[in-house]
């Protein structure tokens, strides 16, 4: 795992989107969920529950934290 891809998750799941995320570490939102893809490929499975009001982590995003 690629820190800056784990800092990139911890941030989202703390600031609760995505777009507070890439405000907060200077990349577009479309960057941050790129890197939290790249995490869930090379994991195999999903990391955060995506919705319309933000993001959680999901049961596997849980244990990871």
């Amino acid at each position: 795992m690629e820190v800056e891809r784990c800092r990139a998750l911890l941030c989202a799941v703390g600031k609760g989107t995505i777009t507070a995320a890439a405000e907060e570490l200077g990349y577009t939102p479309s960057a941050i969920s790129r890197m939290i893809a790249a995490l869930e490929e090379e994991l195999g499975f999903p990391l955060l529950l995506r919705g319309y009001r933000g993001i959680q982590p999901s049961k596997e995003g849980k244990m990871i934290l």
